[in-house]
Order: C-alpha cells, then sequence, then structure tokens
C-alpha cells in the first residue's frame, strides 16, 4: 500500500472521528455527560486569558419614609475572577522506514491506521479524571482548574460540621468575610469555631460568602449519631450540605448531583439499602445511562473514577462551565509529513479550562476527626 494513499484516507476522516471521539468521551463519563446535558460546556472561545463576573454585593435596602429624600448612589455589585487557558496534548509519530516495514504478509497491525484512535484513547481515559484536580498545586499549573482548585481549608477541629474555606481561586480569596458583610451569630455551637459565626446556618449579607464553597467535615463528633464514620453519618452530612447550598444560593443553589468515591459510595448504598426497602433512582442519571443511582432529597448519589480517597463532590452544574478555545472538545493535528526527520507526526489534544461558581459547589470529606 502507497503511503500518500494512507495519509489522505486518515487525513479526510480525522475531524469526523475526532468528533466522535469527544462525544463518545462525553457519554462515558457522568460528569461531563450532565455538564453537557446543562448547557456547560461551551466551544470557540477566545482571548488572552479567562475572565469572568460573578455578583459578589446587593444594593442595600433600607426602611422608607414618607418624604424623606432618596439617596442615588451607583454600586459595583460583581466582581472579576480571572484564570489562564490550560491544554492537554498527546503525540506519535511514525518514521518512513517503519511505514515500510510495518507493511504486507508480516503486518499484524495496521500501525499507520491505529495511531490516531490510540491518541484520542490516551487523552479520552486522563482527561475525565481531570475534572477533580487543584489546578494551583504543585505539578498541575498546566492541568485544568478543577474542583478542588478552591476547596482549600482553614482551622477545622472534630467539633465542626464544616470546614473552614481558605483558598486562593481565580485571584480572590474564598474565606468568609474577606470581602467585608455581615452574619448572624445566634446559634449555642458555631458549624464552624474558628469562623465563630453560624454560617452557613442563619442569615448574613451576600458579600460574606460570595466565593466560598461549602465544605462538610463528614467525620466531626457533631452530628448526633455518636460517631465518626462515613457510613453512620453520611446521609445527615448530605443532607446538611443540600440544606445549606439551597440556603445560602437560594433555589437555584441546590446541587444538582453528589459524586462519591468509590468507597465512600459503598458505604452510602449499604447506609441506604439498611434503611430502605426499594432504592429510587435519580432519572437524569438513568436518562443518560448511568444505572445504579441513588436519590436523596431530590438530588442524584453516584459514584465515578477519579474521585480521591474519602471524598464526595456536591456540584451545580448551572455554576459551572468547561470552556474549549478549540470547535470540539479535542483537537487533532496531523498527520503531516516532517521530511527532516523522515517520519509522519500526529498530535491530540486539549485547549481551554474550567470556571466555577464556587458558593453553588460542595464537598464531603473527613477534615477532622477523633
Amino acid at each position: 500500500m502507497a503511503t500518500p494513499v494512507w495519509a489522505g484516507v486518515v487525513n479526510t476522516t480525522a475531524p469526523r472521528y475526532l468528533k466522535g471521539a469527544s462525544d463518545q468521551t462525553i457519554r462515558t463519563r457522568l460528569f461531563l455527560a450532565l455538564l453537557k446535558k446543562h448547557g456547560g460546556i461551551t466551544f470557540n472561545e477566545t482571548g488572552r486569558d479567562l475572565n469572568w463576573q460573578v455578583e459578589a454585593l446587593q444594593p442595600p435596602v433600607s426602611g422608607f419614609s414618607d418624604g424623606a429624600q432618596l439617596d442615588f448612589t451607583r454600586h459595583n455589585k460583581y466582581r472579576q475572577l480571572n484564570i489562564d487557558w490550560r491544554g492537554y496534548t498527546t503525540t506519535d509519530m511514525m518514521t518512513e522506514m517503519e511505514t515500510l516495514m510495518n507493511r504486507g504478509d508480516q503486518q499484524l497491525i495496521d500501525r499507520y491506521a491505529s495511531i490516531l484512535p490510540g491518541l484520542t484513547k490516551s487523552i479520552t481515559d486522563k482527561f475525565g479524571t481531570q475534572v477533580y484536580l487543584d489546578g494551583y498545586a504543585s505539578g498541575n499549573e498546566l492541568l485544568l482548574c478543577g474542583l478542588d482548585s478552591f476547596t482549600g481549608t482553614g482551622t477545622t477541629v472534630v467539633g465542626d460540621r464544616i470546614a473552614q474555606p481558605s483558598d486562593t481561586y481565580a485571584g480572590k480569596s474564598t474565606a468568609v468575610g474577606n470581602l467585608g458583610g455581615t452574619w448572624s451569630a445566634d446559634l449555642t455551637t458555631f458549624p464552624n469555631a474558628a469562623i465563630a459565626t453560624d454560617w452557613p446556618s442563619g442569615t448574613g449579607s451576600s458579600e460574606y460568602d460570595y466565593l466560598s464553597p461549602k465544605l462538610m467535615n463528614w467525620s466531626s463528633n457533631a452530628w448526633g449519631t455518636g460517631s465518626v464514620t462515613w457510613e453512620d453519618n453520611c446521609e445527615r452530612a448530605i443532607r446538611q450540605l443540600i440544606i445549606w447550598l439551597t440556603l445560602t444560593g437560594g433555589l437555584e443553589g441546590k446541587p444538582d448531583v453528589i459524586l462519591l468515591n468509590g468507597d465512600l459510595f459503598y458505604g452510602y448504598e449499604n447506609k441506604a439499602s439498611a434503611k430502605f426497602r426499594t432504592i429510587t433512582p435519580y432519572k437524569d442519571m438513568e436518562d443518560l445511562g448511568f444505572a445504579g443511582s441513588i436519590q436523596q432529597e431530590g438530588v442524584g448519589i453516584q459514584t465515578e473514577f477519579g474521585i480521591p480517597v474519602n471524598t464526595g463532590y456536591a456540584i451545580n452544574f448551572d455554576q459551572v462551565q468547561l470552556r474549549c478555545l478549540t470547535d470540539k472538545l479535542f483537537y487533532s493535528k496531523g498527520p503531516e509529513w516532517d521530511i527532516k526527520v523522515l517520519s509522519w507526526l500526529f498530535a491530540v489534544g486539549y485547549f481551554g479550562n474550567m470556571t466555577w461558581n464556587c458558593k453553588f459547589q460542595g464537598k464531603l470529606k473527613n477534615y477532622a476527626a477523633s
């Protein structure tokens, strides 16, 4: 077989193949499938870097006195977040000598034809787990800004049901009160002693927690079960997380799903099966082909490969975007002939990043235990 013919075949079929591969990647990863369902994947992004706005403050409201003069002032209620673009690439090459050797009756595998599918499979397997990464951690500076990019914690002890948010994301602090604001302090025992307010219970001003995720300490001894184990505390910790996300974010703050590490999901299934004769599945997951889900308070619960040990995430898919600089999830380049090395060159990759509205996201972890 003549090499130019094969190059022509790959060149003309690669774009369609890559589009299909992108679709397949989304369909086989629950996070990406739900993100697409909620319109959270965008293409053909532009710009030197990634900027977006979150609503941090609300105009003040005061009582009305008949005949009093109203005070009109402008209010800058938005804060701009900024992150850089990130990218992934995987490459291969096939030399002219290898091309000549890999043909005829001695050809066991058509290596030339298998390069592009192989590259795509490699990036597919890698990419699905990247949505949980801390993109600011050492060694991850070129990778996605995933969920753990904003879930760093401050002081948390075993009596705290929630960890103290303390991280920097997109140039802004996730700590409560960093932008000012106030919050009630009426509870006898605060959800986090170091924060020393009722947050996320109680009431307060929007700027107090405009970028603060809810980081649940499922290993606390304050869940009222007399235990610090996941299986004993999971139902209460998840219920409280759903309540707090909805309380501080309104109806739109309610998470869509909670994705658990495999061991945590096993423990949650044991808890659910011991309590209920019939377990109600979550319809959105079932419709997408992900069987075995569980539902609690209207929120789907499932497991997925790549979630760190002892960890779960409550995700609001309307408040996250996977942004792509290209017109599909994965781009492809090649095969291109390089006469300097007498080889065909191939590349597959991704350019983009993720953006999160942190206030609407949550995490479950054993932050502190006795």
